[in-house]
């Protein structure tokens, strides 16, 4: 049973700097988190539960594919169950969670 409430949100992303939405189908996701034990609870949501440890991937749509944001609600220390999720996804885990893109200009 879950004892510590503190919910943490992490962005996955392919670029290890700042958010940058994933190109592939939502079908890629599913095969890649299956193994790890989340099951896919609606079409952009995937979840996982134990006795440790609640996670949410949420995906929202972009102009190029989706953007991932990871909820981990957990006990013990949050980030090492984000880095597991994000290696399978091939990409990097954003503590602090943004939206922004940079032009060109910037």
């Amino acid at each position: 049973m879950l004892t510590h409430r503190t919910v943490r949100k992490f962005a996955i992303s392919i670029d290890p700097e700042e958010p940058i939405d994933f190109p592939q189908p939502v079908e890629w996701f599913a095969a890649r988190l299956a193994p790890l034990g989340f099951e896919q609870v609606s079409t952009y949501t995937f979840r996982y539960t134990d006795s440790e440890c609640v996670m949410k991937l949420e995906l929202s749509e972009s102009s190029d594919g989706y953007f991932a944001h990871l909820y981990v609600q957990a006990p013990d220390e949050h980030r090492y169950r984000g880095l597991e999720v994000a290696q399978v996804l091939e990409a990097h885990i954003i503590d602090a969670p943004s939206t922004k893109r940079h032009g060109l200009e910037e």
